[in-house]
């Protein structure tokens, strides 16, 4: 509905979590996992059906890649992980749950690419490397900008990074997927601060 009220909560209590954003809905949880397994069970069907040669533990690795890339898109644009990693570290968020509100550790997490490029592309550290650093200049400069151009330089860094993909820096097979998405989770949906919502 065009014009529809919310309210606004930075608020939120509860055992930490990462993964959701600490204190969310059983629906927001539920929608994660709906999307992250349909997409990783998609991929799983084209990479079967194209009779992509990879081992077993190939299938296994790209599997967890895909569910943590694939839901993490969706669950970094819950409104609980908004709250939850646009808010100051709590005292009882210890550990990595607490570096991970960093911005740019997260992003340095996500080694993804490095992965991909050396189990899936024949030791294809060049790959590997080139999108691991762009992922992290891209979330430095994003930091950077006042927080009212964030969100559009965040879409169009990810633009650019699906033409790159697509035209010059060619993807490993059976990942075409992964910068397009990786960008989605990190670039907007971790690094992009947003008004979290209630109701």
């Amino acid at each position: 509905m065009q014009g529809e009220q919310s309210k606004i909560d930075w608020s939120y209590s509860g055992m930490p979590d990462g993964f959701f954003g600490t204190g969310a809905t059983v629906a927001e949880q539920t929608i994660v996992w709906v999307f992250g397994l349909l997409g990783t069970a998609i991929l799983g069907w084209v990479v079967w059906t194209h009779s992509i040669p990879w081992a077993w533990w190939q299938f296994a690795v790209a599997a967890l890649l895909a569910l943590d890339v694939l839901g993490g898109v969706v669950a970094n644009a819950l409104n609980s992980c908004k709250r939850f990693y646009h808010s100051p570290v709590k005292p009882e968020e210890t550990g990595f749950t607490g570096l991970a509100k960093n911005h740019f550790a997260f992003t340095a997490f996500h080694v993804h690419t490095v992965i991909v490029g050396v189990l899936f592309g024949k030791l294809d550290f060049g790959y590997g490397f080139f999108w691991y650093f762009a992922l992290l200049v891209s979330t430095v400069v994003v930091l950077r900008l006042p927080l009212y151009l964030r969100r559009p330089a965040a879409l169009g860094i990810i633009m650019l990074a699906v033409l790159v993909n697509l035209y010059i820096f060619h993807p490993v097979i059976g990942f075409e997927w992964l910068v397009p998405a990786l960008f989605l989770k990190i670039v907007y949906g971790h690094v992009v601060q947003e008004e979290p919502y209630r109701g």
